[in-house]
């Protein structure tokens, strides 16, 4: 499968390919600090047995985190669970527009999410984790931050498709 930055000018290239190394590096990032925060407090509790309070609370944020942002990862290679037996039948013009529909759909989704979230974040900054003290508000962040890395692979994606749409119509 190509990438989307493939099929843009240069220079648009040279930007969405630093865009998703960095959206990678951050997932990366997570997800090795979840391995190195489960190591120390397993390594804590049953070797030196003096368990670490926080680990599992910073593990427990950091799989949020991590959720949400290798959800946009996992939009932009298209490897989100879906059924697709009846557009697969579909003529290729018809699925472009099914296409654009589910695009649409998702992205009115994750706006609406997006939307929601503010409150919520708005409701728990004076609110302190237990055993990290961090503000809940930055445990909340993680979905807007997430759905607006998935409306970008979205509208990655619809332009794609707009622009197949496109060479298609042109004989």
């Amino acid at each position: 499968m190509t990438s989307a930055s493939e099929e843009v000018a240069p220079t648009q290239a040279g930007f969405w390919r630093i865009y998703e190394k960095g959206v990678n590096a951050l997932a990366v990032t997570l997800f090795a600090a979840m391995v190195i925060v489960t190591a120390a407090g397993v390594f804590f509790r049953y070797v030196l047995n003096a368990a670490l309070p926080w680990a599992e609370e910073a593990d427990r944020y950091l799989f949020i985190w991590l959720s949400f942002v290798a959800a946009a990862i996992t939009m932009r290679h298209q490897a989100h669970i879906a059924v697709d037996i009846l557009v697969r039948n579909f003529k290729p013009a018809a699925r472009d527009w099914a296409a654009l529909l589910s695009h649409a759909c998702i992205l009115l989704f994750v706006g609406t999410v997006f939307w929601a979230s503010q409150r919520v974040i708005d409701v728990t900054s004076d609110t302190r984790t237990t055993a990290t003290d961090i503000p809940m508000s930055w445990v909340y962040l993680a979905v807007p931050v997430g759905c607006a890395l998935i409306a970008i692979e979205v509208l990655r994606l619809a332009t794609r498709t707009v622009r197949r749409m496109t060479r298609s119509a042109t004989p």
